[in-house]
């Protein structure tokens, strides 16, 4: 290999990098604040919480108020 097709691999392999790298910032910046969890699941959670002892019935009352106003304001 001589130099002028190190040159252009080297550059090949900037431009990937560069245009991965703003790919993932992308993909980072749209999921950043989402809950991965379904809600099925953190009622589950929950449920299993109040029945454990580590959060009152106020506690678990609140928590799914708040699930239900996050899930209709869509926050």
């Amino acid at each position: 290999m001589d130099s002028s097709e190190f040159g252009i691999w080297a550059m090949l392999a900037f431009w990937g990098s560069a245009l991965g790298g703003v790919a993932l910032a992308i993909a980072w910046a749209r999921t950043k604040g989402r809950n991965p969890a379904s809600r099925a699941q953190l009622e589950k959670s929950l449920q299993q919480r109040l029945e454990r002892g580590e959060i009152s019935r106020q506690e678990y009352d609140r928590r799914l108020t708040m699930l239900s106003e996050e899930e209709r304001t869509g926050h």
